[in-house]
């Protein structure tokens, strides 16, 4: 016997994945359709005086309502407007379900557009809702407080993942850096209603399996219901459920984007004649909801931090769409700073950069067979429409950057070999910046610079470029400030060997030790400049990466050894689905094997007046090729590197590692998610997911003293801890939490569902790491986003 009187709040719904289930834009159709469908289900049950006045349709995300008043007749977006006025229809300010690739700024133009749009037909949007994801970011919540949203209602699928607090059905207060709160209820999973039978299925779906075992002897609809509904009220009971309500999402079938089911209401109806005296029912949007469990929830707990999202590691399954997207965009935001009075840039290109990078960043990915059959015709179509939604956005962007630099004076060409450059610093900070452009030719032996403001003639490197030569130079820039350059060949520089020095010889090595020059010689096992000092051996890797400024040993060694590519995999024993669901929150099978690249070849590049740069090569398990190309600038605290590799075809179990852990700094590492700053392991809610984050930019070392900025421009992904299968911690914040060892995860194909298997492909994956005086973490971000936009040239005609 149930111990109090219940009010069970059925919450009906489409759970929206843009893809999963059929071709996205099918689906996209599918939801519009809902919308009407449901619209009219009530209509015609007020005219008719039928229970279907009753019913209630929730739009889990505002991107199916933008796709339905796109689409509708002004007669159907005037009944949507009446039906959401009469809490027949609810509204969700949460625009689609992403993972923290989600841009911010965005996000929060698309929700502000969202709530002024209903403000003006008279409704106030002040709740959100999402299903199935495993995390939303401290960003996420500023976008949502920013614009007046008051209530998060969420349905967390425990599929590779968790609810946050150690419990589902729990309310807390969600709490920003400023103080602002949020309501939020964690619910159940999105298909508990289902589960229980409030749609009426002969065949019992695996859930209803989980929860209540399967019963042999079959009995009616709503007797069942009743049983089901009991059994978990009283389980709530026990585990200390202390409200006398509790709410359900539903939906229409067993699926996801399922369809509006006005059979729901005649149950809850049947239900409450039946069992209304112990446990009513009612059919409620989110609004109506938020309404009813407001004020007595009060007493709900206060968090601070991250719900940091279990399925991040997906999208690390497409590696090379991924950077496409990455780099557009930045591209974006650098056509924003470039033209920050959107002057030049075509609207319609703003917006479709805009929709696709946050189509793109919808958690979906691909389609439920991806794995097991992926030879399938709609399994590539969506893997493809997928990735399109990244290059529609870059060409987006493209087009825009290509407009604004042509209005500042592009002459868009590239062939003169003598001339002029602009050079614009695309950063809100001054300091030195790296200048390069590129000349297409067939041979150009050396060039002069000089800078037309001051006179002064330019240090300059000439190195070699997919198209011609590449012109380095450094120079000092106030913020935002653009200055034009003269260029002229020159004669290139010989090298005339001093034959009264010892230090090469007859054959032209050099490999002697000597004052006269001093660095060639050291090449093939180091490179330094004022600030660091990397050391490398043939068949011992990486020795060394030394600090010189704060005096100490960075290089951690064993598994974390800096510039040294992991591989990792598990054998399929059982079938390529089996395998992987096997994982639970590991990321690898107990039977896991590690593999650490054997460095097997060192070359030097470059060697110039501007920067050093060595290619390490590794043997790597997994890998046709792999190497990391290293470039040390000779006067600046700055390296880049990148990560090459050519991926073989396989259907184990895999993932490709490069460790970003540097020891012995006595700091303490931030990430930035989707513009919010926070301390891995430490600032999140608690029982929350701290295997691996999805950042914006990188991650930060702060010291005393001094920072180090290291920015992933390519692979977002970074895990932390042991690289080895381990009972799963879940965050207890403790400050140790943020000391385990850090890795760029570039790549992985752990999910059995969704996310792709085949890892296959050439590319490259680019890094930055700088050492500057510590500030403040939000500074030190700061930085880092402007460093990674650059100075921005081009050549201009003469005048």
């Amino acid at each position: 016997m149930l111990n109090r009187k219940w009010t069970m709040y059925i919450l009906h719904h489409s759970h929206t994945d843009i893809g999963y289930t059929d071709l996205q834009e099918r689906i996209i159709y599918n939801h519009i359709d809902y919308i009407k469908t449901a619209v009219n289900t009530a209509k015609e049950g007020y005219k008719t005086g039928s229970a279907d006045k009753d019913f209630k349709w929730n739009c889990e995300s505002y991107y199916c309502v933008e796709r339905f008043l796109e689409e509708a007749t002004e007669e159907e977006k005037q009944d949507f407007y009446a039906m959401v006025k009469s809490n027949n229809i609810g509204l969700s300010a949460n625009y689609l379900n992403f993972n923290d690739l989600v841009d911010k700024e965005i996000l929060s133009k698309r929700t502000k557009e969202m709530v002024e749009h209903f403000k003006a037909q008279g409704i106030d949007v002040k709740v959100a809702m999402n299903a199935d994801v495993n995390g939303v970011s401290l960003g996420t919540l500023d976008v949502f407080l920013d614009n007046g949203i008051e209530f998060l209602f969420t349905n967390i699928h425990t599929h590779h993942g968790m609810y946050p607090l150690y419990q589902n059905q729990k309310p807390y207060y969600w709490e920003n850096k400023d103080g602002k709160r949020l309501l939020v209820f964690s619910g159940e999973h999105y298909n508990l209603g289902n589960a229980l039978g409030l749609v009426y299925n002969k065949n019992l779906n695996f859930m209803t399996k989980n929860y209540f075992g399967e019963n042999e002897k079959q009995k009616a609809h709503i007797e069942t219901l009743k049983d089901n509904i009991v059994s978990y009220l009283t389980s709530c009971e026990e585990s200390g459920y202390k409200y006398d309500f509790i709410p359900t999402c539903v939906s229409g079938v067993f699926s996801d984007n399922a369809p509006p089911n006005p059979d729901i209401i005649r149950t809850i109806k049947a239900f409450n004649e039946a069992y209304g005296d112990d446990i009513h029912l009612e059919m409620v949007t989110l609004q109506e909801f938020y309404d009813k469990i407001k004020d007595r929830v009060k007493d709900a707990p206060v968090y601070k931090g991250d719900l940091n999202d279990w399925w991040a590691n997906g999208v690390a399954s497409t590696p090379y769409a991924v950077k496409h997207y990455k780099e557009a965009q930045r591209m974006y935001h650098l056509c924003e700073r470039l033209d920050d009075h959107g002057k030049i840039s075509k609207k319609e290109f703003v917006r479709e950069a805009e929709d696709n990078l946050l189509l793109y960043a919808e958690h979906t990915w691909g389609h439920s067979a991806t794995i097991n059959n992926p030879y399938d015709t709609m399994v590539q179509n969506l893997d493809i429409r997928k990735t399109s939604y990244a290059s529609k956005a870059h060409e987006a962007s493209a087009k825009n950057l290509n407009r604004i630099a042509h209005s500042r004076g592009d002459k868009l060409r590239y062939y003169d070999l003598n001339g002029k450059i602009k050079a614009i610093n695309a950063s809100d900070r001054k300091g030195e910046k790296v200048v390069e452009f590129y000349i297409e030719v067939w041979k150009y032996p050396g060039v002069k610079v000089i800078c037309e403001t001051s006179g002064q003639e330019m240090v300059t490197q000439l190195s070699s470029h997919p198209r011609g030569v590449l012109i380095s130079f450094i120079d000092f820039f106030e913020a935002k400030e653009e200055k034009i350059y003269r260029f002229e060949e020159a004669a290139g520089k010989d090298e005339i060997i001093n034959t009264r020095v010892a230090y090469i010889g007859a054959e032209r090595v050099k490999d002697i030790v000597n004052d006269y020059d001093p660095k060639s010689y050291k090449l093939p096992y180091q490179i330094e400049n004022a600030y660091f000092k990397i050391a490398y051996e043939i068949g011992k890797g990486v020795t060394s990466f030394y600090n010189k400024v704060d005096h100490i040993e960075m290089l951690k060694q064993g598994d974390a050894r800096f510039f040294t590519p992991i591989y990792e995999n598990t054998k399929i024993r059982t079938n390529v689905y089996e395998e992987r669901r096997r994982l639970g929150r590991n990321v690898r099978g107990l039977h896991a094997k590690k593999y650490i690249g054997d460095l097997t070849e060192v070359k030097v590049i470059d060697d110039g007046e501007i920067f050093t740069t060595i290619e390490l090569f590794y043997e790597l398990e997994g890998t046709y090729f792999s190497s990391v190309v290293i470039k040390m600038y000779n006067t600046l605290p700055k390296l880049e590197f990148k990560y090459k590799i050519a991926k073989k075809l396989s259907t184990d179990i895999e993932s490709i590692y490069l460790p970003l852990t540097l020891n012995n700094l006595d700091a303490v590492l931030y990430i930035d998610k989707s513009d919010a700053i926070m301390r891995p392991g430490m600032d999140q809610i608690p029982g929350t997911c701290m295997e691996y984050y999805l950042t914006d930019n990188g991650l930060i070392y702060e010291s005393k003293e001094n920072t180090i900025l290291i920015q992933a421009k390519d692979a977002p992904l970074l895990y932390m801890g042991e690289l080895k299968h381990h009972p799963i911690l879940l965050c207890d914040n403790k400050e140790e939490n943020n000391k385990r060892d850090v890795y760029s995860w570039i790549m992985n194909n752990t999910w059995e569902t969704n996310f792709k298997m085949d890892l296959s492909g050439f590319a490259e994956f680019c890094y930055t790491l700088d050492l500057v005086k510590t500030t403040n973490a939000e500074q030190s971000f700061q930085t880092m986003k402007d460093n990674g936009y650059g100075v921005v040239t081009f050549m201009i005609d003469e005048k």
